[in-house]
């Protein structure tokens, strides 16, 4: 029985890890170490001086992150409860896989469950955990494409190709920490 659970959960994050790899690491690794040129004016004008960039000259993941938090930041003040709740999701994908390996390791350890039994229930919370996240990414995507918008307007970058990259890298930096942090340990 314990092997069919370790198979149930394989698949969710298997996926899990394609689809990161696919949307988040890859993107990164193409299109995040672009150097970009930045004008500090506009990127203040356009979105505060909260997420302000350090210098006019970087990669792109460095404005990805720095897009990603603007857009975060507007998304609570815009529509808090969306953005409650994927933060809820978000923590519920950094607490139950440890939490739940803390648990299959005292249960070996008083005897209840066998060592098959706690490997399938740390899989079977981790795949949990990344249903979770996944399926709340779209409204995450959707603040970083709206701040995108106010991007382009603004006309922060004075080259297309670098917005593109920072908002690409945005995106992408969305799919890769959508994932729990398990997956860091794993996928670099």
């Amino acid at each position: 029985m314990f092997r069919l659970l370790i198979l149930l959960a394989a698949l969710p994050i298997i996926i899990a890890f394609v689809v990161r790899w696919w949307f988040g690491m890859r993107i990164l690794a193409e299109k995040g170490k672009l150097q970009c040129k930045c004008d500090i004016g506009r990127w203040e004008k356009a979105f505060g001086s909260e997420n302000l960039p350090v210098s006019q000259v970087g990669d792109a993941v460095i404005y990805a992150d720095f897009l990603r938090k603007s857009a975060l930041v507007d998304w609570g003040a815009r529509d808090p409860k969306a953005a409650t709740s994927r933060e809820g999701a978000r923590r519920f994908g950094m607490a139950v896989p440890p939490l739940a390996l803390m648990i299959a390791i005292l249960a070996i350890i008083v005897g209840k469950i066998p060592i098959a039994g706690a490997i399938a229930i740390f899989l079977l919370a981790i795949a949990f955990s990344v249903i979770i996240s996944y399926l709340s990414i779209a409204t995450e995507l959707k603040a970083i494409l709206i701040t995108s918008r106010r991007l382009r307007d603004t006309a922060v970058f004075h080259r297309r190709d670098d917005e593109d990259a920072v908002i690409e890298a945005a995106t992408a930096l969305a799919w890769k920490e959508a994932a729990p942090p398990v997956f860091n340990l794993i996928q670099r």
